[in-house]
């Protein structure tokens, strides 16, 4: 998938992070866990002031939780949840897809089996598919390339979340953007057939299930109060929680001066959708 972009020193430091933490979360090997690490390590764009993020899933009956701690100088945040509960951020969205998103983004798994790595491809497929489709169907397409599938999902994120763009951008505005975007093409496909969102015929690939206007209404204002609710709570209840993350986005645009490269992604994408 995605462990190709990543260079072998950070591989390394993660695969250490990783077995020096699990104690600090609490899982054992018979818990059957495995770790996603996603964000700035996997694409080699870490900064001193850059935080190693991941994600914990395991069968311990525990709520989710999110810890913060620190390894060989960087601070580590740490999502940890059971099974079941990822599962059901794919398809029914209990949380707004708040850990079925992170996926989505270019990530690198640790200890995870072909099972395990099963598990994530349904996970993201199903929580961001049916709105994938509906991004389709505003276009009057009913066919997709592999192509149109990767856009359709990301246009579906800023559907839900447009602060999301200022995140996307990053990787728009990266040296290897035509390499990261060739392999979510190939990531999201393969999500899009595991979820069985899509089939395939031939080359070409066409939506299983759409959701009607009131469905699509109904689903983006369930996600998105499901969301923030959870990124409040998981931050010491912080109220504004929110709202710093709007502003943080929003932030990011205006101090680099991107204003006209985050226009251009929009374009590039929209482009790729039709």
């Amino acid at each position: 998938m995605y462990r190709t972009l990543m260079n072998q020193r950070n591989f390394d430091f993660v695969a250490r992070a990783v077995a020096c933490l699990v104690d600090e979360v609490g899982v054992k090997g018979d818990d059957e866990n495995f770790w996603i690490c996603y964000g700035s390590f996997v694409l080699n764009q870490q900064t001193v002031e850059s935080d190693l993020d991941l994600l914990c899933i395991h069968t311990l009956p525990t709520t989710v939780r999110r810890i913060q701690s620190s390894f060989e100088g960087y601070p580590v945040t740490i999502y940890s949840l059971n099974r079941n509960d990822f599962v059901s951020d794919g398809r029914q969205k209990i949380f707004g897809g708040y850990f079925g998103g992170k996926v989505l983004n270019p990530h690198v798994m640790f200890l995870a089996s072909q099972k395990d790595m099963d598990v994530i491809a349904e996970v993201g497929g199903a929580f961001i598919g049916p709105f994938s489709g509906a991004m389709a169907e505003r276009k009057g397409r009913t066919v997709a390339t592999d192509t149109n599938l990767v856009a359709d999902s990301v246009l579906a994120r800023f559907h839900l979340c447009p602060w999301y763009r200022s995140y996307f951008l990053r990787y728009y505005t990266s040296s290897n953007f035509q390499q990261l975007w060739e392999r979510m093409t190939e990531v999201m496909t393969s999500f899009f057939l595991k979820a069985g969102i899509v089939i395939q015929d031939g080359n070409k690939f066409r939506y299983q299930y759409t959701f009607s206007d009131e469905e699509l209404h109904e689903s983006t204002l369930a996600s998105v109060a499901r969301f923030w609710s959870l990124g409040s709570s998981l931050h010491s209840g912080m109220p504004d929680f929110p709202a710093f993350y709007m502003q943080k986005a929003e932030q990011y645009v205006k101090d680099n001066s991107l204003e006209n490269r985050l226009e251009e992604m929009i374009h590039f994408l929209q482009v790729q959708s039709d």
